[in-house]
């Protein structure tokens, strides 16, 4: 513990609120890996924060978070973890309406600022995993999502989960759908038709997930009017819509026959 604090100090002292010291602060615990958890918050949610801090410290996982209040960037850089402000901590009279509705305008201009600080991470040459803060991890999902040698002798071809299908993705979404056994044994076919959820979003640095990214912020931040991305509320319906645009691409490829053995669905950059 004694340790954890003391690594904890050294974090804080280097965190000035950019984003270049925050990946900075991150980058001992990625290993070599070019791989980044990145999540939101502001100081309404600090236990939230601090439990999602706590659990990805204790995984191992390279992880940053963006701070919407300066409240949050205080908190979290007090505990030592690697946070930056993000444009709306830096904004004057900004608060985050965190109603279900999604509608608010506040909410819009929070969901415009995340896609656009999932994308410019991502622009870095880094894979994120844009993540939401309940979630509660138990492992460091990068060997996985990154199918390291370490991951293929556990995640191999001929595993129930094989990691290769997931590292081929540009970019991958989870799904409303809790059941992955069940997913496995239907082809993933509730993923084709069904509600993805946009708090386990993974975008590559690659050309066509760098695109994906740039994408999804344009069609939140400013969707051109009369597109089907028009009038949209949140930045989950945005991802859905963009994902399913490119569904059709996929489906007499190789690769979507292989991804579809692994319970995920295939969708064409």
């Amino acid at each position: 513990r004694q340790a954890n604090a003391s690594a904890g100090r050294r974090v804080s002292m280097g965190l000035d609120g950019t984003l270049e010291a925050a990946l900075d602060a991150a980058a001992p615990a990625m290993r070599g890996l070019r791989f980044v958890l990145l999540t939101f918050g502001n100081a309404a949610f600090s236990e939230l924060l601090r439990n999602f801090c706590a659990h990805a410290r204790r995984a191992g996982a390279a992880h940053v978070v963006g701070a919407v209040d300066v409240g949050a960037f205080e908190l979290l850089r007090e505990s030592g973890s690697p946070c930056y402000k993000t444009p709306l901590a830096l904004a004057t009279g900004y608060s985050l309406d965190g109603a279900n509705s999604h509608s608010s305008g506040s909410w819009k201009a929070f969901a415009a600022m995340r896609t656009g600080e999932v994308a410019r991470v991502v622009a870095t040459g880094l894979d994120v995993l844009h993540i939401d803060t309940d979630v509660v991890l138990l492992r460091d999902p990068a060997p996985f999502c990154m199918c390291t040698a370490a991951a293929r002798a556990e995640f191999g071809d001929a595993s129930r989960f094989p990691c290769s299908a997931l590292r081929a993705a540009d970019v991958a979404v989870s799904s409303d759908n809790m059941g992955p056994s069940r997913s496995v044994a239907g082809g993933a076919a509730y993923h084709g038709a069904g509600t993805f959820n946009s708090g386990l979003l993974l975008f590559r640095a690659t050309a066509a997930g760098r695109r994906f990214a740039a994408q999804w912020h344009r069609n939140v931040a400013s969707p051109e009017r009369g597109s089907r991305f028009w009038g949209k509320t949140s930045d989950q319906q945005a991802s859905c819509d963009l994902l399913r645009l490119h569904r059709s691409r996929c489906e007499e490829t190789r690769l979507h026959a292989e991804v579809r053995r692994a319970g995920l669905q295939c969708y064409g950059a």
